[in-house]
C-alpha cells in the first residue's frame, strides 16, 4: 500500500500570518549575511518621513516627548509634534507614490556626487513602515567604503516629503544585532506597524522592501523535495478521499510545535491562506518501506469536520 501525505505549501505572502513569518526570518538571515561579508563598509541609517498635511491629513492634536522619545506630558515635554488623521486609500496610494518617485530622486543625487567624486554609489537596504496613524515611511540602510551620515546630507535634505529626516551612521555589529531584526520584523509594539499592515496596505506593484543590487545576500539553496511530489489545489479533504478510494494510506501532515510542551497546531492553521483566494497543498507520495516523515501525522477521518 503507498502512503499518501498532505501539508500546506507556503503561498509568501507578507499578508499571510504563517507565511510572513517564514518570509522574515529568510529576509533577516540574508540580510545579515549580506552586511557580515562586508566588514569594512561605512553605514548610515535614514529614516525618511512624509508631512501628512501635504496629502490633506487633518491635525487632531499634540503629542509631547521626553529626552527618550516617551509620550509625557506637556510640562514635561522635551520636544511637541502635531497628530494627523490617517489616509484614506487615495491619499495612501497618492502618498506612496510621492515616496516612490522621492526616493529615486535621492538614489539620482547620491549617484551623481558619486561620480563627481569618481567613487562607486552607495548600496541600499530599503523598507516600507507604516506610522499609527497609517502614513507611510521609510528605512533604509545605506552602505559606502568612505561616506559617512555627515557625507551625504546635502542629498538627504533635499527629500522633499518630511518635515522630519533622521540620519545616524551605523556599526555594524548595531546593523545585525539591532537594526536588522526591526527592519524586518512582522510585528513591532502593539503590532500597529507591522508588515502586514503595510502589506495590505500598499497598492498593487508597491514593494514592501526593495535593495540593491548584490545587497542581500543569495537565497539558501531549498532543500531537497522528495520524489513523486505533485501540488493539488483545493481543500485536501477531496485529495484524500480520492487516495482511500484508490487503496492509499492518506494523512494531514501539521507543522511540529513552536515549543517542546505546546499542542500540535489545528488543521485549520496548517493551511497556506495567502490573499484568501487559493489554497494550494503539497501531495508527498512514498513507498510503503519509506521512512515516517518527521511530524505528527493524523488519520483526516478522526478529524471532527
Amino acid at each position: 500500500m503507498n502512503h499518501v501525505s498532505f501539508g500546506a505549501l507556503v503561498c509568501k505572502s507578507w499578508s499571510c500570518p504563517t507565511c510572513r513569518k517564514v518570509g522574515a526570518a529568510q529576509l533577516l538571515d540574508r540580510l545579515r549575511r549580506g552586511m557580515e561579508s562586508r566588514p569594512d563598509l561605512n553605514r548610515i541609517l535614514l529614516t525618511l518621513t512624509i508631512d501628512p498635511s501635504k496629502f490633506d491629513a487633518i491635525p487632531v492634536g499634540l503629542a509631547h516627548w521626553d529626552a527618550k522619545g516617551n509620550r509625557t506630558t506637556k510640562g514635561k515635554a522635551q520636544r511637541t509634534t502635531k497628530l494627523w488623521s490617517g489616509p484614506n486609500p487615495a491619499a495612501f496610494e497618492e502618498a506612496a507614490e510621492a515616496m516612490s518617485v522621492e526616493w529615486r530622486k535621492l538614489n539620482d543625487r547620491f549617484k551623481s556626487k558619486a561620480r563627481r567624486a569618481k567613487v562607486e554609489a552607495p548600496g541600499y537596504f530599503r523598507v516600507v513602515e507604516l506610522h499609527r496613524n497609517g502614513w507611510p515611511h521609510y528605512h533604509v540602510v545605506l552602505e559606502h567604503p568612505t561616506w559617512m551620515a555627515a557625507d551625504i546630507e546635502t542629498q538627504v535634505r533635499a527629500w522633499g516629503l518630511g518635515s522630519i529626516v533622521h540620519a545616524a551612521d551605523l556599526s555594524l555589529d548595531d546593523a545585525i544585532g539591532e537594526v536588522a531584526p526591526y527592519l524586518v520584523s512582522t510585528e513591532k509594539g502593539k503590532g500597529s506597524k507591522a508588515y502586514q499592515f503595510a502589506a495590505l496596505a500598499l497598492p498593487e506593484n508597491f514593494r514592501l522592501h526593495s535593495s540593491s543590487k548584490g545587497f542581500l545576500a543569495p537565497r539558501k539553496e531549498p532543500e531537497e523535495l522528495p520524489e513523486r511530489v505533485t501540488p493539488a489545489k483545493g481543500h485536501f479533504f477531496s485529495h484524500h478521499r480520492a487516495a482511500t478510494e484508490y487503496g492509499a494510506d492518506s494523512r494531514i501532515i501539521l507543522n511540529p510545535p513552536s515549543e517542546p510542551d505546546a499542542p500540535h497546531k489545528p488543521p485549520g492553521t496548517a493551511t497556506a491562506t495567502g490573499d484568501g483566494s487559493r489554497l494550494y497543498f503539497l501531495t508527498l507520495l512514498a513507498l510503503a518501506d519509506a521512512e515516517p516523515p518527521p511530524h505528527l501525522a493524523i488519520d483526516p477521518d478522526d478529524l471532527p469536520f
